[in-house]
């Protein structure tokens, strides 16, 4: 119900964005001239860089772009690759793994652009500076006294060379490989007046509807009009309480009176529901009338000598409020009936 509002408003407590980069192999195209690029170093080292994007200085240099703090780690990291194309040897790649931890996705995406910017200077700064460490190495071999042949050294002055122009070549370039997100722990953040009203509104909806199905599906005898419509008017003498202080009892006994068409010798009172009939109702009516009158027991424990008829005797079917069924007095009634009995109709019953 609450996410169909659309005052509900919800945000992430915080929002997670990694990106992994890979530095690009500008040193490639120097195993070209013979030069053995496994054994050029970059200065400092590549796990070494990644360890500078989390000094202070750098942090703060970032974090003075962005109004909130915005917090950073770094993993550096080898992957190995299986050369299946050529069953070679397999190869390691060098990558940095860089995670921003915040409330606005825009912040994390704008921080780490910042941060891989900054990363490729300082790959830059390590790919030129391991050449002008292999440019030392050539002059130093070449300004010594080694007797080196003709060749050996015009191979030297080329490498030097390609190693010069490798500097002036390079770049420093990452490439973004991946990229992840992940939105933690979403809470509700405000729920004015109109949800509540809407779950109230629902809420009486529902309820009601409820109400209406228990009352069409109720079949227990609550009023005069039920138990009449179960019966039929004819049949139905009036509402009496065992109460001493009430009339209803001297009713229905003038009720019971005009019913019969004879002489009534004894009355048979059949209870229908939970609770059982006074038995103050029998001795009332029975000072009333000046005939026996007795409270049988309900219809599933009589026997079939129990519903043997009478020509003097006839039963009545007590109803008790709030607790009969009305199924149960069609069926009592029917069951009565055709076991040959005379009924002179039925009463409700006040507890």
């Amino acid at each position: 119900m609450f996410w169909q509002e659309s005052d509900l408003q919800t945000e992430a407590r915080y929002f997670s964005l990694t990106r992994m980069y890979e530095p690009v192999d500008e040193s490639a195209p120097l195993n070209l001239l013979s030069i053995n690029t496994q054994l050029v170093k970059q200065i400092p080292s590549e796990t070494s860089q990644s360890k500078l994007l989390e000094s202070e200085e750098l942090k703060q240099k970032v974090q003075a772009k962005f109004k909130r703090q915005i917090e950073l780690s770094i993993r550096p990291f080898y992957r190995v690759i299986n050369n299946t194309e050529t069953d070679g040897p397999v190869l390691t790649k060098f990558l940095h793994e860089l995670t921003c931890v915040e409330t606005n996705e825009l912040n994390c995406s704008a921080a780490l652009d910042i941060y891989a910017q900054e990363l490729q200077a300082i790959h830059l700064s390590a790919i030129k500076s391991g050449y002008v460490s292999s440019i030392e190495l050539l002059d130093a071999v070449l300004a010594s006294d080694l007797q080196l042949s003709e060749d050996d050294t015009s191979r030297l002055k080329l490498q030097r060379a390609a190693f010069g122009e490798a500097i002036a070549l390079a770049t420093g370039e990452i490439t973004q490989i991946a990229e992840s997100k992940y939105f933690g722990g979403k809470t509700v953040k405000t729920v004015d007046r109109r949800s509540y009203m809407f779950g109230l509104l629902v809420g009486l909806v529902f309820g009601l509807l409820i109400l209406i199905q228990l009352v069409v599906t109720d079949s227990k005898i609550r009023s005069a009009k039920a138990l009449i419509a179960a019966v039929g008017y004819e049949n139905y003498l009036g509402e009496a309480s065992s109460n001493d202080e009430s009339n209803s009892l001297q009713l229905l006994a003038a009720a019971l009176r005009g019913a019969s068409t004879s002489a009534i010798s004894s009355i048979k009172v059949l209870p229908i529901g939970e609770n059982l009939v006074d038995t103050r109702l029998a001795t009332s009516l029975a000072q009333t009338l000046g005939c026996e009158v007795s409270i049988t027991k309900p219809l599933d424990q009589l026997s079939a000598d129990d519903l043997a008829p009478s020509n003097s005797g006839v039963f009545l079917i007590a109803v008790i409020k709030d607790s009969a069924d009305s199924r149960v007095v069609k069926q009592t009634w029917s069951v009565v009936g055709k076991s040959g009995n005379r009924i002179l109709g039925s009463a409700l019953i006040k507890q």
